[in-house]
This record gives structure tokens, sequence and C-alpha cells, in this order.
């Protein structure tokens, strides 16, 4: 009777430690499961997770696609970036964890600093482009920062909250937001320092870049280096 109770024990070990292999091999939810919301066109999107709640941007490859290029590589973890303040090369999701540095009460904020001064990035860059048919003339737009010397950063970008056409031809606009107006426009009201930095913390907690339906692939990023632009010498003769 004891060896029989003994290879009872066995074979109930033997069936629990089966059981637990198979529900540990078993497909577990990703932690990041999004589902898009039903009504978005085909085309590729953002989802843009703040501290004051979500935001989905229709991404614009067709009039800005290295400024779509080098954002969704950023944010998705695909190109790597060197950190400035380390020196080191990353290859992690750039925009996460990140504050907005900048709002301009109801017209936009601004983020993708990783000093969250507004001057320590990566230093990437974008040609001139994004002066398509869609513009700043229309509010909750995408753009790319324009920094100074004319270079156009591939890392800096803004939300508007509002219009604003005098953008237009100076900034890439590369994005359209599409669900989350009302959190972007109470990002651009939070009240701010003298030099616009927010006087409460605002994060970026994610981005992620996602796909409805089967439109083309998005443009691999182009190493770009601006040129400054030369003075040209102009005769005195009429």
């Amino acid at each position: 009777m004891g060896t029989r109770r003994k290879s009872l024990r066995l074979l109930s070990l033997a069936l629990c430690l089966a059981l637990c292999g198979l529900l540990s091999g078993a497909e577990k939810p990703e932690a990041d499961a999004f589902e898009p919301p039903a009504d978005l066109d085909e085309g590729w999107y953002a989802r843009i997770e703040t501290s004051k709640g979500r935001v989905i941007a229709r991404l614009l490859p067709e009039q800005a696609a290295q400024a779509v290029a080098h954002f969704a590589g950023l944010a998705q973890a695909t190109l790597p970036w060197t950190n400035m303040i380390t020196g080191e090369m990353m290859t992690t999701h750039y925009y996460d964890g990140m504050l907005v540095h900048t709002v301009v009460a109801g017209r936009l904020f601004e983020t993708g600093d990783a000093g969250s001064i507004g001057g320590v990035m990566p230093l990437l860059y974008v040609p001139e482009e994004g002066f398509g048919p869609i513009d700043f003339s229309r509010s909750y737009m995408m753009g790319m920062t324009r920094m100074g010397g004319g270079r156009i950063s591939a890392v800096k970008f803004f939300v508007t909250a509002a219009g604003q056409p005098w953008l237009n031809g100076q900034n890439p606009c590369f994005g359209q937001v599409v669900e989350g107006k009302e959190v972007v426009f109470n990002i651009s009201q939070v009240r701010s320092y003298s030099n616009r930095r927010p006087i409460e913390d605002i994060f970026i907690e994610k981005i992620r870049v996602f796909k409805v339906g089967d439109p083309p692939p998005l443009p691999e990023p182009v190493p770009f280096k601006p040129t400054r632009k030369k003075l040209e010498m102009r005769s005195s003769d009429p």
C-alpha cells in the first residue's frame, strides 16, 4: 500500500508540474495592448500617451517623409540616437518619460529635448519638407521645430492647439491630431514660467506608431547634415 500511495503522489506531482508548464508556456497578453478607434482611415498613426491623457495623430509621410521617418524611428526604438549628456549611443524609445518643456498659452506645446531645457538633444536634422496641402492654417497639427541657423530638428516637435499660419513654409507639418484635441488644448493652457517652461511637470509617457489598413511602408530615415547659408557679397554698382 505504501508503494502505491507513493506512486500516486508522484503521479499527482508530475501532473501538477505538467499543468504549470502548460500555463507558463501559454501566450501572455501584451502589456501595451491597444485597440485603435474603429473610425480611423487607412494610414499611419502616432499614439501619444501623456500625463494629461491620450492623443492620436495621423502621420503625413506623403508630404514630410523624413520628419515622419525620424519621429517614428525614435518613437519605436529602431533609430539609434546619441545621449548628449553621457555620449552613449542608445537604442531605446526616445520620447518615453520625456517632459513637455514649452507651452504657449492656447497655441501649442513642445517636447523632444532630453535635457528638458530646450537644447539638449541628439544632433539629428531633416531637410526642408512638409510644406504640402495640409498645413498649420488649421489647428491641432504636428510640426518639427526649426532650430537656430535654420536647421530643422528631427527630434523636437510641437503640437498646435490653434491655427498658426505663420509657420507655413517654415516648419515641416508631419501630423494631424484626430483624437484627444482636448488633451492638446489643456496642455497648452498649463501655467508656465516666463521662459514658457510649465510650472506643472507634464510627461510624455510613451509614443507608439501603428497602422490602420494596409498603407505603404514608412520611409527609412536618411542622415541629413544641413549646411549654413553663405553670405553673398553684393556689388555697389547699379
